[in-house]
């Protein structure tokens, strides 16, 4: 199946990450020809008693949706001034995760585009952070922009192959972005003693696939027993504008208490991070609510 990107959500939560994030998707959304949705999530709070399920506060949760739907609007307007998208903007009181994913079925998202801050924060690393949990349960590729990066363009473009998950659809995402942004590719192999000959294997098979897509790309394999560090020093040194991941984490037993790959990917680079999934694909992980709980009280007798 041939990869493309004809619809971008973003989530925004109206910070300087998210604003960042939405810039970069609205210089894709042009790139690409595609349609642009911008979504906001309104915590909406719940009790469950003898009456059933109550929505608490419901005349603030009105104010809220009140003044999104301005702020809304306004990024709509400015959308359409400033690179003439006519940009679907939607207000959401479910979860991130479940906002997410309902667009990918009613709009058919191809992409999900966030803002992250980078270095999580204790409770973050404790509990996941929103673009953690996004990545981790989106049913589709996710695409995180750290606050701190500067460009709208991805000219450097390092796809590494440590894991055989998701390669061929990388492969075609990576060439679809170096054409769409006239950009290059580096192919970077990276071997562990676990999986050496697996990854060296793969890799060869990468080089021969982005030959026959008559790719422009430069390729080198390395070892290490810490492949988050190779990559992050590598995009480093390439001065690469992303770094396409697949969706598999070998390591999500670590994730309570220890950093695992993607943690350590977002902790160690300032680099947008695009994890490649098969659309509508579920990683068999549980989904942390991030917005909005419900209060169950006992029911008398």
């Amino acid at each position: 199946m041939k990869s493309e990107i004809k619809i971008i959500l973003v989530p925004t939560d109206f910070k300087n990450r998210s604003g960042n994030a939405l810039q970069v998707a609205a210089k894709m959304a042009q790139r690409h020809n595609a349609k642009l949705i911008v979504t906001h999530v309104i915590n909406a709070y719940y009790m469950i008693d003898h009456g059933g399920k109550q929505l608490i506060g419901s005349q603030t949760l009105q104010q809220n949706i009140d003044n999104t739907t301005r702020k809304l609007e306004a990024l709509q307007t400015k959308l359409k001034s400033k690179y003439n998208l006519a940009a679907q903007v939607q207000i959401s009181t479910q979860n991130i995760v479940d906002t997410i994913n309902d667009f990918i079925v009613s709009d058919n998202v191809d992409v999900v585009v966030m803002g992250t801050s980078g270095k999580q924060k204790m409770k973050h690393f404790i509990l996941g952070s929103t673009s953690y949990n996004a990545l981790l349960h989106a049913n589709c590729s996710v695409l995180l922009i750290p606050e701190k990066f500067q460009k709208t363009t991805f000219e450097k473009i390092l796809f590494p192959v440590r894991v055989k998950h998701e390669l061929h659809q990388k492969a075609d995402l990576s060439v679809l972005l170096a054409r769409k942004n006239n950009g290059d590719i580096n192919l970077l192999g990276v071997g562990n003693p676990q999986s050496n000959a697996m990854v060296r294997q793969a890799y060869i098979e990468m080089k021969k696939n982005l030959a026959i897509k008559s790719a422009d790309f430069i390729s080198e394999f390395k070892f290490s027993r810490d492949s988050a560090d190779l990559i992050a020093e590598a995009a480093k040194s390439k001065n690469s504008d992303i770094i396409m991941l697949a969706d598999q984490d070998e390591d999500s037993w670590k994730s309570f208490m220890a950093e695992n790959f993607f943690k350590k990917m977002i902790n160690r680079t300032d680099i947008p991070l695009f994890i490649v999934k098969s659309k509508l694909k579920k990683i068999k992980n549980n989904t942390e609510r991030l917005t909005g709980y419900d209060v169950t009280l006992p029911v008398p007798g």
